[in-house]
């Protein structure tokens, strides 16, 4: 029987992959998007209009004969936390879980899986642990407040019959968006790596064809509870804005930066390019300076996270990238 999923968040950095990879592996994809531009209607590809906030849905038929709902909305975490914003990180997440719950459950949809999307903020922060899928949520600071009231939403699903897996995603190195974008384009207009703090901090990444394939491999392999998508090779932060400033040329001419760049940038190569683009200097900016400019939100950049990978790899899946100078490399 050919597999078919629905997605939420579909149309977001993690979802536009997970899309692509499925429909070239034969599975069928149905996707809400809160963006009624955004809907679609083709033989193994559809779209559906949906309003979480409001509790509306354009059409129930984006669950027919859906055999995984793959839940991937929420609102970005990346912009600064005033006290309204942070209630819609928060809200987005669970409220629109709730939403399918009691959508699902009023209207006895046949959904035989859930796999919801995470986050390793859910880990203490240490420069020391490595945390797995049996160290207990620390609700300390809210990032990790977030993904325990998220994946309480989540977990709601098994007392309606529907088994649950979670994914606690880390670091996602993409040229399309998120943090490694981010920076990429932060050092292209200033020249300077900037590193958070001394950049001792452990971070855990992973790239953007591993997490969409990790979705997958959980998908079809029905794999119940939490895992954690990150690499088998976490770095610190210094080691890793070095390794992007010493390969800041190559990752440049990925053709996803081309619409940053644009087209014409890279058609020439000449000599005199390269060292255009060589960057010199790598500059550590104080954790008070982050403190600043983003508030609350800095914790994320100052928060250490060394997170296990073993579980998925016990279980069989076989990580493309656990090189991050590899996988900067090669982004497609």
């Amino acid at each position: 029987m050919q597999m078919k999923i629905l997605i939420t968040g579909a149309t977001g950095l993690i979802g536009t992959q997970i899309i692509n990879d499925a429909l070239s592996q034969g599975i069928e994809v149905n996707f809400l998007t809160t963006q009624q531009i955004k809907t679609v209607n083709e033989d193994k590809l559809k779209g559906y209009y949906w309003n979480p906030e409001s509790s509306y849905i354009e059409n129930l038929e984006c669950f027919e004969k859906v055999d995984t709902l793959i839940h991937l909305a929420g609102s970005r975490i990346d912009k600064k936390w005033s006290k309204s914003y942070k209630s819609k990180i928060l809200q987005s997440r669970v409220k629109s879980l709730e939403f399918l719950f009691t959508l699902i459950k009023s209207n006895n949809l046949s959904v035989n899986h859930l796999v919801s999307a995470s986050a390793i903020g859910c880990y203490p922060s240490s420069e020391l642990k490595e945390f797995d899928e049996e160290d207990a949520i620390k609700t300390d600071n809210f990032i990790s407040k977030v993904v325990n009231e998220w994946e309480m939403a989540a977990n709601k699903f098994n007392l309606i019959g529907i088994p649950v897996s979670i994914i606690r995603i880390g670091l996602v190195v993409s040229a399309k968006g998120g943090f490694f974008r981010k920076t990429v384009e932060s050092i292209f207009f200033y020249k300077i790596a900037v590193i958070f703090g001394e950049g001792k901090q452990i971070q855990s990444w992973i790239h953007i064809k591993d997490i969409s394939e990790i979705f997958l491999f959980i998908s079809k392999n029905k794999l119940l509870g939490n895992y954690n998508a990150v690499a088998p090779n976490p770095l610190t932060n210094f080691e890793m804005i070095q390794i992007v400033k010493d390969n800041f040329y190559e990752v440049l001419r990925n053709k996803n930066f081309e619409t940053f760049l644009g087209k014409w940038f890279f058609q020439t190569d000449y000599t005199g390019l390269k060292k255009i683009f060589l960057v010199y200097f790598s500059l550590k900016v104080p954790k008070k300076i982050f403190q600043l400019i983003f508030g609350e939100m800095h914790y994320i950049l100052f928060s250490s996270n060394k997170v296990s990978s073993k579980k998925i790899q016990n279980l069989g899946y076989n990580f493309k990238y656990t090189d991050f100078e590899k996988a900067i490399k090669n982004l497609d």
